[in-house]
């Protein structure tokens, strides 16, 4: 399992770059998809999720120090259990989180295109980074390996 991690994690990388080229190229204009409620359009934020605003150097520091600590964190403890759903969970985040960081990095914004009326601007990479932490959320609570509570 371990030889297909790095083709996954280029191929997933290599989408998130793709669809947020092509964001740039044919979003200039929005799309309605659901009248004004859900549309597709060209954003480049310099912020992080939820329009939270930190300085642009600090933010790059970060984004590498917190995606290293994610890799880290599950080739040491997570990798070793053996399971699909962990690998996947953290395949998700680490592909899509590297494709956002190499955009901070190199442009100092990331793109965004998904718009959600009163929610938030968005791409693919929050998508997925969600999907993978839910996933990974999924597997403690069905494992009950969630850290126990001081009160016990």
């Amino acid at each position: 399992m371990s030889n297909i991690f790095p083709k996954i994690l280029l191929s997933w990388i290599s989408l998130d770059l793709i669809s947020k080229i092509l964001a740039k190229i044919y979003l200039q204009d929005q799309i309605n998809i659901l009248w004004s409620f859900f549309y597709l359009g060209y954003i480049e934020n310099t912020w992080i999720a939820f329009s939270i605003a930190i300085p642009s150097l600090p933010l790059k520091i970060i984004t590498i120090i917190l995606i290293w600590v994610i890799f880290c964190y599950y080739w040491k403890e997570e990798k070793k259990k053996k399971s699909l759903l962990i690998d996947i969970s953290f395949w998700l985040i680490l592909a899509w989180a590297i494709g956002n960081g190499i955009e901070r990095v190199l442009r100092w914004y990331v793109i965004d295109f998904i718009w959600v009326e009163y929610f938030s601007v968005f791409n693919l990479a929050d998508s997925f980074i969600s999907i993978g932490a839910a996933l990974y959320l999924y597997y403690l609570y069905k494992n009950k390996t969630w850290p126990s509570d001081p009160k016990n």
